[in-house]
């Protein structure tokens, strides 16, 4: 049973020092699920019933009953007082209210598991239960203890806090204290909205209490739980990339993982091998040894265990010892490491340094950039203006008084040369975020650096249709700031005043190259108001700080129609190298990697549809203006 494992590791632990060794245990999810009321694949609870379970489950079962009377039920048929009880009752056997409380944070298992790590390093070997994906933003084993550990204390809050408010019982399951929380703040909207329209119908305007606001942030905040380390599918408690990449997938990956990590090899389980064995993959690298020693599991299962004397790794079962590795892993090539998919700590941890002059610009092009004044700037190049941009000295500083990330209108000043510009310090690293319209988004970034990000990498696919932009900091912030376009409109206002483009067919040619750069830098806050035109109907894209998403698929390739035939010949024939080499002083691995995956499938998207409907219909020439220059 599940409590006689856990008294054997509890003692264990205290006996092994005894005899000069130590045990370490390590969370799994099961160990997380049951401390946070999941009981998903609890099989049975009788070995926690005692002699007055019965007594103490009616108890619970006449404080359900009162509980329900002051919270709305789901529509459907009634049941009879009857059916409430055995439903009830089945759902919550003998041994359950005991199982919960040993389980709480003063519970005799809940508060030894909640001083337990999931990751262990010992010596050159990585030890957890499902695995470390290369994608997490921080990958280092004390970030991750941390991290989970914070997670468990801050579900334990929650839960106390949903008690203390009779939002739910403190014995409910997570399901069932998930569903009242989701009810209550369903309720909470619910009655936002009445007030609101009432107050709008006497022409006055209601706001929520504080006490409300608090109340509604707090159920958030908790029903934001599946994004969490402990609970997410890629967390390293729940992770199967190990099991599931092929060799040559997974590889490149797991070589840059462990040289990131210092490590020489993984060890993890999780994931219960079909033949009963333990497993050894990419290269000698990664050991699988859940070998589903739980009788009934797989036909193949069987009890093991994994000895290391290093170098040797030896699979030991009860009727022999097998060798699986003796020896040092083969080394890779260093262009094998750096494969698309892996993922670096040092790109998680370590600042990258501003480039110097020279190397903030690739290829520059010239462009005739105007002041404040209406005059030209003496720039002439764009390598000139980043320098002014990061040097010069901000001597006015104005709110905009648009955009959710509040950015601020610089003057700069260097030289007798006065430019305004735009400066952004937002920087928002979240593993999951919720956003407008009740979507989420996993691994949400939005960061000020991405608009240099996309300055030059614009530049790198030939389309200098961003204006320059520099990473600089200022007081005790980090962000970015790029050349204010005088003299251009937003195509929201054209929109608004009813502007028609002279040329309808070229303007039209312009919005299908956004489009794929959008594509191509999954930018998912493109809209009408950061679309900006110059007196030549000349189309300048901003606000990157949302682009650059690790997500591998096309965010709009139905709008994918049409490209500019040089942009995608330059597609086809980027430099990755380079790419990389300027990309990584803003970018984290994984998004460089999924823009290769990206850049990929937009040329084999275009591919297809000149097979489809002939090269004349997809491709065109995007002819320069003239007076742009």
């Amino acid at each position: 049973a599940d409590r006689e494992v856990l008294d054997l590791m509890m003692a264990l632990e205290k006996e092994a020092p005894r005899k000069k060794g130590r045990v370490l245990v390590l969370l799994g999810n099961h160990e997380v699920m049951n401390m946070t009321g999941d009981l998903r694949y609890v099989r049975s609870f009788a070995s926690f019933a005692g002699p007055d379970s019965e007594k103490r489950r009616r108890k619970a079962f006449e404080q359900y009953l009162d509980w329900r009377k002051d919270h709305a039920q789901p529509a459907a048929a009634p049941l009879t007082d009857a059916e409430i009880e055995k439903q009830w009752m089945d759902a919550h056997p003998p041994g359950f209210l005991e199982q919960r409380e040993a389980f709480a944070p003063d519970g005799r298992y809940g508060r030894w598991l909640r001083e337990k790590d999931a990751v262990a390093q010992v010596d050159d070997v990585v030890f957890l239960h499902g695995g470390i994906n290369p994608a997490l933003p921080d990958v280092r084993p004390d970030y991750i203890n941390k991290r989970i550990r914070e997670e468990l204390r801050a579900m334990d809050v929650f839960r106390a806090w949903l008690a203390q408010e009779n939002i739910a019982l403190p014995f409910f399951t997570l399901q069932e204290a998930t569903d009242a929380a989701r009810a209550e703040l369903d309720r909470l909207k619910a009655e936002a909205a009445a007030r609101t329209a009432a107050a709008q119908a006497e022409g006055k305007e209601w706001k929520p209490s504080e006490a409300d606001q608090h109340r509604r942030k707090t159920l958030e905040d908790f029903l934001g739980y599946s994004g969490w380390y402990s609970v997410h599918p890629d967390g390293p408690l729940w992770f199967r990339g190990y099991a599931q990449w092929t060799e040559e997938e997974g590889t490149p990956k797991v070589a840059a993982l462990l040289a990131s990590l210092g490590a020489r090899n993984l060890v993890v389980g999780h994931t219960p091998q079909a033949d009963g064995r333990v497993r050894v993959r990419f290269g000698g690298r990664v050991f699988l040894i859940d070998t589903a020693m739980l009788k009934g599991y797989i036909p193949e299962g069987r009890a093991s265990a994994l000895e290391i004397s290093s170098p040797k790794f030896t699979a030991v079962y009860h009727d022999q010892r097998i060798v699986l590795l003796d020896g040092p892993v083969a080394p890779l090539a260093p262009q094998s490491a750096a494969a698309p998919g892996g993922s670096s700590l040092a790109e998680y941890q370590q600042p990258q340094s501003e480039p110097s002059a020279p190397e903030a610009a690739a290829a520059p092009l010239p462009h005739q950039w105007i002041g404040p004044d209406g005059q030209p700037l003496p720039f002439k190049t764009d390598a000139e203006l980043l320098v002014f941009l990061r040097t010069a000295k901000v001597r006015g500083i104005k709110d905009i008084g648009t955009g959710i990330t509040n950015p601020k209108k610089w003057k700069l000043v260097k030289d007798g040369i006065t430019a305004n510009a735009i400066y952004r310090n937002v920087s928002e690293d979240k593993i999951q975020a919720s956003m407008s319209g009740g979507t989420s988004e996993m691994f949400f970034r939005d960061e000020a650096t991405f608009e240099p990000a996309a300055y030059e990498f614009s530049l790198l696919v030939g389309l200098p249709w961003v204006p320059p932009a520099v990473k600089r900091g200022y007081g005790a912030t980090d962000g970015s700031v790029q050349i204010w376009l005088e003299g251009v409109t937003q195509y929201t206002d054209m929109q608004k005043k009813g502007i028609e483009p002279p040329d309808r067919v070229r303007w039209s040619k312009q919005l299908h190259v956004m489009r794929v750069f959008d594509n191509l830098v999954y930018n998912t806050d493109r809209n009408q108001g950061n679309m900006l035109i110059d007196k030549h109907w000349r189309l300048w894209l901003i606000d990157h700080t949302r682009a650059f998403r690790r997500q591998e698929d096309l965010r709009t390739p139905d709008l994918l129609i049409q490209c500019d035939r040089g942009f995608l010949e330059r597609l086809r024939t980027l430099d990755e190298n380079l790419v990389r080499e300027k990309m990584k002083k803003y970018l984290r691995k994984a998004e460089i990697d999924a823009l290769f995956v990206r850049r990929r499938k937009i040329v084999e998207h275009f591919d297809q549809l000149i097979r489809e409907r002939g090269e004349t219909m997809v491709l065109f020439n995007l002819e320069p203006i003239d007076a742009q220059r």
